[in-house]
């Protein structure tokens, strides 16, 4: 990043927010690295375009870049308390998981090959650890 893009797009590092009065939309107050202060609002029903697009971008340059390690543990990373998961395989090769989270959802595309160890894992991590094998 160029130095007057870092004056364009302040390279934002830390988050923080909570809904309006009247519940319409989110505000959100991000710290910059030189302490300026960038706000903005969200409207509710437009949360999960706005999730969707962050993470089509990050894949989109991760694709770009070149891989590095991933960690195996969980350091900085936020558990997203989802209220519902679906999965579905619309037709062809594609299959669908949809996350929702409170009013908001988005939906995964992977291949439909990938149904089988997801049913897989879910199917473990759901059977009791005092579970008795029939």
């Amino acid at each position: 990043m160029t130095e007057q893009d870092k004056r364009l797009f302040p390279v934002v590092y830390s988050f923080e927010g909570h809904p309006s009065g009247d519940g319409s939309t989110f505000l959100i107050e991000g710290t910059c690295f030189d302490g300026s202060t960038v706000r903005f609002a969200i409207p509710v029903d437009n949360i999960q375009h706005f999730i969707a697009f962050l993470l089509v971008w990050v894949r989109t340059m991760s694709d770009a870049a070149s891989k590095q390690a991933d960690s195996s543990g969980s350091d900085g990373r936020i558990p997203i308390p989802a209220t519902s998961i679906a999965i579905g395989q619309p037709d062809g090769n594609e299959a669908y998981i949809a996350v929702s989270v409170g009013r908001a959802e988005l939906i995964f595309s992977l291949p439909a090959s990938s149904l089988g160890s997801i049913a897989q894992s879910l199917l473990i991590a759901g059977t009791p650890a005092n579970a008795i094998a029939s």
